[in-house]
């Protein structure tokens, strides 16, 4: 078998920017369609779930948030946590954090777009990106199928199975498509694991041409353990040197804030060298899951100038996730959402002042309902309490007492530490902890829309979309809180959304665009619901885009240019306090060549920094640790103060301001071939105050493979240059940021990993 084909590596359509197909140089935003070619390239499913990095090799806007690594569900993008889209429908459920590991068996392709969506899809929450996974199809043509093993130094181990086919006696109307992957992975981390199952079926029906429909069916089941909270305590000393402050408090004094939380002076030794695989995890931490999802797509061809399309979407949800050094409970039982959008689209002609105008309408009705349990517990932020060094059957916050000072005290942060009632472990929750808290939610989303795509000249286009969201919200604390706790929100808002898109083709090869995207979203408690304490300024938050950008097709559509000039403002939600605006600007081009079968490169850019403004509010920003560990030992202050900044404008932290990438990949006549992959990232700052710095470095991946009719070998080598590289615990102005003076990330040493498959 041959190299991919151009249209195997680089899309050259996308229909998740306005809903219907175009063509990637006529589409007026930053869109990377992800092809199964490039996610092998860049190892993107190397762990069997999202790891940090992956993502950025093909688009540098992208980067997954290490404090979830491998339990997000889409990356962040342009600084903040990305959306999630499942053939064009939004799953929000597992927002604003996922905590249980995303399931990329199911997946055939990514739209990753930059910026947030326009009025056929819509959003609930602010976004400065989303991608939007393009589930696996049924086989029309004929039966086929492989199966694949992939094993990988510590202890990688995946392995799985695809078959599908057109189904006999239905002259070809209907197909099916199945697939199956297993995980039973440890990490390079101490403690780490993930166990996996996951199944997931297509069933495809096409009658006529006038008449199709698509079923798609997932379950998975989960057994892990999280990745946050890793190695604590980050310094330059330890990122220069790997020297690592050791001491700990007896268990029963850990405590968060400035009040009884001693001095660090008073513990903690001279910095010593440590193993980066250590961390400060609790054995006993647990995470435990099942997803499942059904959707039923429908596409009505009534005549040449008219079709409708129906898009009904189910996703459920629960699991428990624990990690008591930190200590953070969660629980989200049985949650659910039911979406559903019906478009129907028109082509037709209208008079203009210089000639017809041509229109491709797209308008319909999207609704939703969510249901939401979901039990938070995260005020008791006490990571850097603990040491690699000490027992880690102690690193247990239940064993503090100032924790269990907490526990039935309604005057505590949150209303307190409350067990949550159902189990199934004795896992605790804060009733009133406000934004990605506890809260037990039904909601109906209505939303009209309608988008327009005007001809205005041979040369001249303009997109126009309009969306209204209708939220009828109710919201109360959940079973299990006290009575003199109990809270209740029954409220509707209505948040519109706005987009405007002209675009200018001179030549066939050439396009000029701008793009303004404005809309209001809503913030979200645990499992995408709502907090009954949340005001009305929580459901009215500006998400406004401008973008300018240019894309060129040459050589014949074998070089492809695009580059862009972006600013976006949106707003940080403070729980009890007005929200903060947020602006970012960027710059960032992307060069794609392929001048045959067997060659491709693809080569990024990104320059992106952003401002803060706390100037009009009481406070800062917060952090669990606003100095570092180095700092809090020479002036004899308490670890895990939980303070806040003075008023201000804040630089974005904990995000790179320039960012290159690119992957290549040459395979000769034989079919081995070889692929690169590199990333550089400038250096990146841990807090506001500007005390711990991550430096500019660098990490490169290398692959060997070889396809032939039958068989796919491919040896993967990661950061071969074995660089001792880092990453913040959370990225830009994601809610995690707050963590990054606690705990850091240490990027994985050079490792490798094989993968093999058999095609029948």
């Amino acid at each position: 078998m041959s190299a991919s084909k151009l249209s195997e590596v680089f899309d050259t359509e996308s229909s998740s920017c306005y809903g219907t197909p175009m063509p990637i140089l006529d589409t007026p935003r930053a869109v990377s369609p992800i092809s199964q070619t490039l996610m092998k390239t860049a190892g993107l499913g190397s762990w069997g779930k999202l790891d940090p990095l992956s993502f950025t090799y093909i688009n540098p806007a992208a980067m997954v948030d290490p404090s979830q690594t491998g339990c997000a569900s889409a990356p962040d993008i342009r600084g903040t946590t990305g959306l999630t889209f499942i053939n064009g429908m939004e799953e929000s459920v597992n927002m604003p954090l996922q905590d249980l590991p995303w399931n990329l068996n199911m997946v055939e392709s990514i739209d990753l777009v930059e910026g947030p969506p326009g009025a056929v899809y819509g959003s609930t929450q602010p976004s400065n990106g989303y991608v939007n996974y393009i589930t696996k199809q049924p086989y029309f043509d004929r039966f086929r199928g492989d199966v694949w093993d992939t094993t990988g130094m510590y202890d990688q181990y995946m392995w799985g199975a695809d078959i599908g086919g057109p189904i006999k006696g239905t002259q070809g109307r209907l197909a099916y498509r199945f697939s199956y992957m297993g995980i039973e992975s440890g990490s390079y981390y101490e403690l780490i694991k993930d166990n996996q199952q996951n199944f997931y079926a297509a069933l495809g029906f096409r009658p006529s041409t006038d008449y199709q429909a698509d079923l798609y069916l997932d379950f998975g089941t989960y057994s892990y353990m999280l990745e946050d909270v890793l190695l604590n305590r980050p310094t330059e000393a330890l990122i220069q040197n790997g020297l690592y402050y050791p001491g700990f408090l007896p268990p029963s004094e850990v405590n968060t804030g400035t009040v009884n939380n001693p001095p660090a002076s008073g513990y903690l030794g001279t910095p010593i060298p440590i193993s980066r695989r250590v961390n400060v995890k609790y054995p006993g931490d647990l995470g435990r899951a099942q997803t499942a999802m059904a959707q039923w797509i429908q596409r009505f061809q009534i005549n040449d100038q008219l079709r409708v399309v129906n898009n009904t979407f189910f996703w459920y949800q629960s699991h428990v996730s624990s990690e008591d050094e930190f200590l953070f409970n969660e629980a989200w039982i049985g949650n659910y959402e039911i979406d559903n959008r019906t478009e129907v689209l028109l082509n037709f002609d209208t008079a203009g002042p210089i000639g017809p105008i041509s229109h491709s309408l797209d308008t319909g009705l999207d609704s939703r309902y969510q249901y939401v349990l979901a039990y938070d517990s995260f005020n008791f932020v006490v990571p850097n309490g603990w040491s690699v060094f000490e027992n880690p059957y102690l690193r247990n916050a239940l064993f503090s007492q100032n924790f269990q000072a907490l526990i039935g005290n309604p005057s505590g942060p949150g209303g307190g530490e409350w067990l949550v009632p159902s189990g199934p472990y004795p896992l605790y929750f804060e009733p009133l902890n406000g934004a990605t808290g506890s809260n037990l939610s039904r909601y109906l989303r209505i939303a009209p829309f309608a988008q327009d795509r005007l001809q205005l000249s041979q040369n001249l286009f303009l997109i126009l979309g309009a969306r209204l969201n209708l939220y009828l919200v109710s919201a109360e604390t959940p079973p299990g809180t006290p009575p003199l706790l109990f809270e209740s929100l029954n409220t509707s808002q209505l948040a519109p959304l706005v987009n405007i898109s002209p675009y200018w083709k001179p030549y066939p090869w050439m396009s000029f665009y701008f793009n303004f995207n404005l809309q209001q979203t809503t913030v979200v408690a645990g499992g995408g619901g709502y907090s009954p304490l949340f005001g009305p300024s929580a459901f009215h938050l500006l998400n406004e885009l401008e973008e300018i950008g240019a894309k060129f097709s040459l050589l014949e559509n074998k070089l492809f240019f695009s580059g862009d000039l972006f600013s976006e403002n949106t707003y940080l939600f403070n729980f009890g306090l007005p929200p903060t605006p947020v602006n970012i600007k960027g710059f960032e081009m992307s060069v794609q060549y392929q001048p045959f079968d067997r060659f491709w490169l693809k080569a990024n850019t990104l320059f992106m920094n952003g401002v803060e403004n706390w100037s009009g509010l009481p406070t800062g920003p917060p952090l669990a640790q606003t100095y570092s560990t180095a700092t809090a030992f020479l002036l004899n202050l308490p670890l895990d103060n939980s303070g806040t900044f003075p008023p201000g404008k804040y630089a974005l932290i904990a995000w790179p301001e320039q960012i290159f990438s690119g992957l290549v990949s040459y395979q000769f006549k034989e079919g081995i071939g070889i692929s690169l992959g590199a990333l550089l990232m400038s250096d990146m700052y841990l807090g506001y105050e500007h005390q711990v710095r991550i430096p500019t470095q660098f990490i490169l991946n290398g692959q060997l493979f070889y396809t032939a009719h039958q068989w796919e070998a491919r040896l993967s080598l990661f950061n071969f240059t074995n660089e001792h590289y880092w990453l913040p615990n959370g990225f830009g102005f994601t809610q995690v940021r707050t963590l990054n003076l606690d705990t850091i990330f240490p990027g994985w040493p050079f490792w490798v990993e094989g993968t093999l498959l058999y095609r029948f």
